[in-house]
């Protein structure tokens, strides 16, 4: 089957939808031979592959060239270097994100009354940087803080705060120290009114922030504290608080309305005992600080973030060996956050590790960079995005308990219909404001417009392995199967290769 290259660009590069096959898919998925467009362990696949698979929102064909040009090695020490990749022309793509850029101050004078445009630059902005730029493992790494210290925007002034805490802790601090990060999120009015800290007084400590304080961000639910840790953690926070908006009561040494604020008057300024370590009375603000000072060189916080690493680059059931090693250096370097990346990259079982499923988002964003898609029309895309993100539980900052979202296949298995929705659509060019340009893909590598040699090539650029026969057998099949034009039973198996098992996991 032939293709000409006019009908070729008219499909694929022009929005085209026609779904012929798409009732077929699940049949060919089913029917397929046993191991056939599986996914394979790392010691099965190209070095290059897994590294992208691992560090990125997924390959694109550029990046499958220069890592394979530089070595797997040499690109992961560049991307545990983010300030030193230059992401200039990121620019276009996040021009219309201003707001984010703004004080807390600024967007309650400017979007208090109407949190929308706020609400569609915070996810656009995720998206966008997932999906263009060079600062891959960056932006990974600020999705794994996101849930780690995940913050559910449950009203507009959360979702006015959430940009303060996405800029300036979660971003700022993704690669740096962990004391540094834990500081930051600790100070953000984001958490602390998430978590009903700014409200917490001497009268009526609040203990939510605490737990989880303790249970989420640092030790883990069996990291050696008791009942009376968390009250007197509790007790250390009185007074973290946020400065009120204008127009409300606004008390003397409040900054900008939205801003951090510490208020002696709420505070308990008595002596207190945490997990065995005595805070003096009277230390007033340096009573949290000395809390997190404590937890930050716990080695149950060692332990318990370098298992949560480990099991969002490695496996599932992190494998002890690597925690292990990540914890000794997140010790000996003070909560180094790249020193222990780098550790974890270096471990002999990251380069043996079997398939981990991707997570919702992970997946959308890699069939859109696999398929090279161009955001054209902004608005019109996040509407359906972010429709497709609340169906399959996955939207960003919408997580309703504050453990942030799942990293085991378990909780996503219910949404593989919309997942192969997904690749049907995208195959098709059917992505609203989007537009897929495979054609100087395939120009570019001298792939014959033929299917079965854009197939062998797809499926190699996809799954980071050549197919096997049977697998290009039932590719084949699948396309020979239908009766729509030859461009769009190309576009079926295209959807194929892509709701497959084989591109469902990394």
């Amino acid at each position: 089957m032939t293709i000409s290259r006019r009908n070729f660009l008219k499909a694929l590069g022009a929005g085209s939808a026609a779904l012929a096959q798409a009732r077929a898919l699940p049949i060919a998925l089913a029917d397929r031979p046993s191991g056939a467009l599986m996914p394979v362990s790392a010691t099965e696949r190209d070095p290059t592959h897994h590294a992208i698979d691992r560090l990125t929102f997924g390959p694109t064909a550029s990046l499958v060239d220069r890592v394979a040009a530089s070595g797997a090695s040499a690109f992961i020490e560049e991307q545990l270097a983010p300030e030193g990749i230059d992401d200039a022309a990121l620019a276009p793509y996040i021009q219309g994100f201003s707001d984010l850029y703004k004080s807390a101050g600024q967007l309650f004078e400017e979007y208090e009354q109407e949190i929308g445009p706020i609400a569609a630059q915070l996810i656009g902005n995720w998206v966008i940087r997932a999906l263009y730029s060079q600062r891959q493992l960056y932006e990974r790494m600020v999705h794994f803080w996101s849930d780690h210290f995940s913050i559910f925007v449950s009203s507009g002034i959360l979702y006015l705060l959430k940009v303060d805490n996405d800029r300036d802790a979660i971003r700022a601090h993704a690669m740096g120290r962990f004391r540094d990060l834990l500081g930051a999120v600790a100070h953000s009015p984001a958490m602390l009114v998430y978590l009903d800290n700014a409200t917490s007084t001497y009268e009526a400590p609040n203990e939510n922030f605490a737990r989880e304080l303790l249970e989420l961000h640092t030790l883990g639910v069996d990291g050696g504290y008791t009942e009376d840790d968390v009250k007197e953690v509790a007790r250390c926070f009185t007074g973290w608080t946020v400065a009120r908006p204008r127009g409300e009561r606004r008390l003397p040494g409040q900054g900008e309305p939205g801003s951090f604020w510490f208020n002696p008057r709420m505070h308990d300024d008595g002596p207190k005992t945490v997990l065995g370590h005595q805070i003096p009375a009277g230390g007033r603000e340096s009573d949290g600080e000395a809390v997190l000072d404590i937890l930050a060189q716990h080695p149950s916080t060692a332990r318990f973030v370098c298992t949560k690493l480990v099991r969002r680059f490695v496996a599932d059931d992190p494998p002890a060996e690597i925690v292990d090693v990540c914890a000794a250096t997140f010790a000996q370097t003070d909560g180094d956050i790249r020193a222990v990346l780098r550790t974890l990259f270096q471990a002999p079982g990251f380069w043996e590790a079997t398939p981990k499923f991707k997570r919702p988002f992970e997946y959308t964003i890699s069939i859109l960079r696999a398929l090279n898609f161009n955001i054209e029309q902004f608005r019109s895309f996040a509407g359906p995005f972010r429709g497709v993100m609340l169906n399959m539980g996955h939207l960003p900052f919408n997580r309703s308990s504050p453990d942030g979202y799942p990293d085991r296949q378990e909780e996503w298995d219910d949404n593989l219909l919309t997942r192969w929705n997904i690749a049907i659509a995208a195959a098709h060019g059917g992505i609203p404001g989007a537009t897929a340009s495979i054609l100087p893909l395939l120009e570019a590598k001298a792939v014959p417009l033929e299917a079965e040699p854009i197939i062998r090539f797809l499926g190699a650029y996809f799954y980071g392995r050549e197919l096997s026969s049977d697998e290009l057998q039932v590719v084949m099949a699948y396309i020979n199967s239908g009766d729509s034009d030859e461009v769009e039973r190309l576009q079926d198996g295209i959807a194929l290769l892509l709701a497959a098992p084989a591109f469902q996991y990394r």
